[in-house]
């Protein structure tokens, strides 16, 4: 089976179009599948809209609760209520193409022993379309960014829409509850050796399709400050080393200038004590940030066991409960 999970935040302008839509376009897909969205604390009809049309729709599942947690959270309870081997989460309102489902799918198919499938715009093929161009910029130049402290491969570490092997998914120990999770499951996989591969999609911002005439063009309601500090803070703890490296070789280099400086000046009328001092202390900030950034890297390392533990436990713990459960119905019979 293949669950498709998409969680929704008073979306009542675009909510019952948007369901209908995708659920014509689950139709065609090969296997048995279910279309679970998750309400993250919607405060206006988003919630009746969805629950009436689950009603009239068997394979639609509506989940939630009652206060806004978030996208994270929205993502884990609805993963954790799914019932397919495959998980596909994606927006609820086909922003990423009617097909998108269908690709990831396949890819999966393709691609035997991949646990994770993205849609990137940023791979030749993808693009974005009616997206502004501050956004465009932004999701950019941060992947590039974390892309290139990370030395992962991936293109698209910030978007919602991938394909998850059910089981890989569960067995990362997951904690943020806001856009972040998208950053900490990349992060995780990546600890854990999971395969990872993306295909190429158009990101498409469409809500005049989905809307009536006389309806308010949907804004995003993404914090863009918040998201650049902590995607920023994330780039940074996942490579600590090789920033702080950077800095403490770039220190390193302005001391030996101001050495040899000092070194000149004694030679010369000038004064070198200030110039000597100021070298001294460029080099023990250089050795400090050095040091700093080995115990980051070397608690980065410890922490990926600890993550690969916790999550080793968790699957121990389940399966004795599960034979605890068995245990106690066998004797029962």
């Amino acid at each position: 089976m293949i669950s498709i999970v998409c969680p929704f935040y008073n979306e009542e302008s675009i909510i019952e179009k948007s369901i209908l839509l995708m659920l014509e376009n689950l139709k065609s897909l090969p296997d048995d599948w279910e279309l679970i969205i998750v309400n993250d604390g919607s405060t206006d009809r988003s919630l009746d809209i969805a629950q009436s049309l689950a009603q009239d729709h068997h394979r639609l599942h509506v989940t939630g609760y009652a206060d806004n947690r978030g996208r994270g959270f929205a993502l884990r309870t609805g993963v954790a209520k799914a019932r397919g081997e495959l998980v596909v989460t994606t927006e609820i309102d086909s922003s990423w193409g009617d097909d998108i489902v269908h690709r990831v799918v396949t890819e999966f198919g393709k691609e035997k022993d991949v646990d994770i499938v993205i849609a990137s715009p940023h791979l030749s093929g993808g693009r974005y379309k009616n997206v502004p161009l501050k956004r465009v910029f932004l999701s950019s130049v941060g992947n590039m960014l974390i892309r290139a402290g990370t030395n992962s491969q991936v293109t698209m570490n910030t978007g919602m829409t991938r394909g998850y092997k059910r089981d890989k998914f569960l067995s990362l120990p997951l904690n943020e509850d806001g856009k972040e999770i998208h950053l900490e499951i990349i992060q995780k996989a990546m600890s854990f050796g999971y395969r990872i591969c993306e295909i190429p999609a158009v990101l498409e911002w469409k809500d005049h399709k989905l809307t009536s005439s006389n309806s308010k063009k949907r804004k995003s309601s993404s914090n863009v400050n918040r998201l650049i500090r902590t995607h920023l803070m994330f780039t940074l703890m996942a490579a600590p080393f090789r920033y702080m490296f950077t800095a403490s070789a770039i220190l390193t280099l302005v001391g030996l200038f101001f050495f040899f400086w000092a070194v000149y000046n004694l030679f010369t009328p000038e004064p070198s004590i200030f110039l000597a001092i100021t070298s001294f202390f460029l080099f023990l900030f250089a050795f400090l940030i050095s040091a700093l950034g080995t115990l980051s890297q070397q608690n980065l390392e410890v922490q990926g066991e600890l993550w690969r533990i916790r999550s080793f436990l968790s699957k121990l713990d389940s399966t004795m409960l599960r034979k605890e459960a068995q245990d106690k119905m066998d004797n029962k019979n």
